[in-house]
């Protein structure tokens, strides 16, 4: 929650002095430009956007540290694709106050269409590469179990030996403290976190299902479940049975 507060203390902060305090060599790609460049953008309307910008994400920022720190059941994943779409819009509204680019009747200059190339792809990635990763991450972890190991198919996926395995429970969720490499995405929690007991774990967890089982394994706790609490209870008896 505080790390959150803290990058939108950030991000509002640095809004305020490319707008306000004139800082605008903190613009990316304005501050390398020639002064010949520099001269044909309108440099306060562009440090005006950015302001909103940040101003835009640190709000964000902070509406998500208040679900978190009060603990309320909004999923996240919503905020995060605000303000990827709210980044590219800024972004392509910011090229419009570039003389390089547009001319004054609005027309592209010979070679603009060259120098938009890095926003497209800027564009295709925020708008189809994050939303692709956030899906990914809110699938159901596949897990196959060997005579040998376990499989624990996706993102951080292991193969966990049955000679290294030192236990399985059948329990709940421990309280989550912070995540530490890891995706909380919708219901999701996977990869590295750590409990409020100091420990930190590997999950691959789905929220809503509230049995989960652990392993006791040689290099790391595990938690894991599955889309529900039968298909749950069905691989803790398959791995319980090996």
């Amino acid at each position: 929650m505080w790390i959150l507060v803290l990058v939108a203390i950030i991000v509002i902060t640095l809004g305020f002095a490319v707008d306000r305090l004139g800082w605008h060599d903190l613009i990316s790609g304005y501050n390398t430009m020639s002064r010949e460049k520099k001269d044909r953008v309108n440099i306060k309307k562009v440090a005006r956007l950015v302001a909103w910008m940040c101003y835009g994400i640190g709000a964000i920022f902070l509406i998500i540290a208040l679900i978190e720190g009060f603990e309320l059941d909004i999923p996240l994943a919503p905020f995060f694709l605000v303000i990827i779409v709210f980044i590219v819009v800024m972004l392509w509204r910011m090229q419009r106050y570039d003389g390089n680019i547009y001319d004054e009747s609005g027309g592209l200059r010979p070679g603009g269409k060259k120098r938009l190339i890095p926003i497209v792809i800027v564009s295709v990635v925020l708008l189809v590469g994050v939303p692709a990763l956030l899906f990914w991450f809110s699938q159901p972890t596949d897990v196959t179990v060997t005579d040998s190991t376990i499989v624990i198919e996706g993102s951080y996926g292991r193969e966990i030996p049955f000679d290294e395995l030192e236990d399985v429970t059948w329990t709940t969720l421990p309280d989550i403290a912070r995540r530490t490499n890891g995706a909380d995405s919708g219901s999701r929690l996977t990869g590295h976190f750590r409990t409020e007991a100091g420990e930190d774990v590997l999950l691959f967890i789905d929220r809503d299902v509230k049995p989960v089982i652990r392993l006791d394994w040689s290099e790391e706790p595990i938690y894991l479940n599955q889309s529900s609490a039968e298909a749950t209870r069905e691989l803790y008896k398959d791995i319980r049975s090996r």
